[in-house]
């Protein structure tokens, strides 16, 4: 039983069809009246008080099966399946470390032997102080849910929003380290509180609503996301490869929300580890000096000129399309860039393959036979267009002889 059915308060203002109501149907709180209700209420010569009140309901998730772990990661997954089997979202709202856990106890120790040297010899801090293994990380954990805590309105009050994350709702799950092996000073993870009350709605289709429940993507699906942002795969292919190889449903604007955080993170990390532009330029100048003076040497500065090279003319094409992409296709692009940026391209694959960890490695290589494929029935279908234009064309062009 919760502290709201306990308290007495809760017992007087509950009503007659909450008494009697069947166990397994929702408990309601009555809630207080609308501002609209209570305008109507008076217009029509009503007391607002004497008008019945709203009943809120409150959703009771179900126990918690374990609260006995081995370590924070096996804690983790079990909320996170224990969430999703159950449409509950938590998240993280605070957290102690075992290095502050330790240092915190140190001081009271010291403090506490400093008052009593006047009276006793005091014992050294390490005999007294039992420190955790920093190799446990954290020493307690709150999770709560993600409807908890107040909205604080930000606005000027010309607008005023509707949907609302915040509703003050009170679930929440404490986990901390007991001791569970003294000799061997291990230590195991137990939840010592577990509040399941909700006071909103909590089901499947609110639970598919939350973004974080859209894009609950694996790292794996992840990467392969990101080489087929690489290799130029529109947003609604991507979605649809997503949707058939995990269990998330995005939204067409979060597969763009993706693309559009990967791209700021590899324009981010481009920045931060390659030269300038000027000196990319200057080394590109440099390049058939370079190629005269050293046709004998093995071609290494020509490979470094060569990479930045294609790095530059990729990234210029990439920000040329990005900017066309909300307004009209980019126009098209003379045959010789073409075959540049496709070398280019294919020389960036590659070294993306090249670099993928071998359990990766088959991810990766469905990602680009998919994209290969899509590209083929792309241009069969432009070939299909093209001759059917032909065709027409030459039956309006044609002459009767008859």
């Amino acid at each position: 039983m919760s502290r709201s059915e306990s308290s007495p308060a809760f017992l007087d203002r509950m009503t007659p069809s909450e008494d009697t109501a069947p166990p397994k149907r929702p408990r309601t709180l009555p809630s207080a009246i609308s501002a609209p209700a209570a305008t109507a209420a008076a217009a029509d010569g009503v007391h607002p008080v004497a008008s019945s009140p709203q009943p809120q309901q409150l959703y009771e998730g179900p126990a918690l099966e374990r609260r006995t772990f081995d370590s924070w990661d096996e804690f983790d997954h079990f909320m996170e399946e224990y969430g999703r089997r159950t449409f509950q979202l938590f998240r993280k709202r605070t957290s102690t470390s075992v290095k502050l856990r330790n240092r915190r106890l140190a001081d009271r120790v010291v403090k506490l032997r400093d008052k009593q040297v006047a009276t006793a010899p005091a014992e050294p801090v390490e005999e007294r102080v039992c420190l955790i293994p920093e190799r446990y990380a954290n020493y307690s954990v709150t999770l709560v849910c993600t409807h908890s805590g107040a909205f604080v309105s930000r606005g000027t009050g010309k607008r005023s929003r509707q949907d609302v994350r915040a509703t003050r709702c009170d679930v929440q799950v404490n986990a901390c380290l007991k001791l569970a092996d003294p000799r061997r000073n291990r230590y195991q993870i137990h939840v010592t509180r577990a509040l399941l009350t909700h006071n909103h709605r909590v089901d499947e289709e609110t639970f598919l609503q939350y973004s974080n429940t859209r894009l609950n993507l694996p790292d794996a699906l992840l990467g392969c996301v990101e080489l087929m942002r690489k290799t130029g795969m529109k947003p609604r292919d991507i979605r649809a490869y997503i949707m058939a190889n995990s269990s998330c449903a995005p939204t067409l604007k979060d597969v763009q929300n993706i693309l559009h955080r990967l791209r700021g993170q590899e324009e981010a990390s481009t920045a931060a580890a390659a030269p300038n532009t000027e000196q990319i330029q200057q080394l590109v100048d440099y390049e058939p000096r370079i190629m005269s003076s050293q046709r004998s040497d093995p071609p290494q500065n020509s490979t470094a000129v060569s990479t930045m090279r294609d790095e530059v003319l990729v990234r210029e094409y990439r920000q040329t399309v990005s900017a066309a992409a909300t307004h009209e296709p980019p126009d098209p692009v003379d045959p010789t860039t073409q075959f540049q940026l496709a070398d280019a391209m294919g020389r960036h694959v590659a070294n993306l393959l090249a670099g993928v960890p071998a359990s990766e490695f088959a991810n990766a290589f469905l990602v680009l036979e998919l994209a290969e494929s899509i590209v083929r029935q792309r241009q069969a279908d432009a070939e299909r267009r093209s001759t059917a234009a032909s065709e027409e064309g030459e039956g309006e062009g044609g002459v009767d002889t008859s």
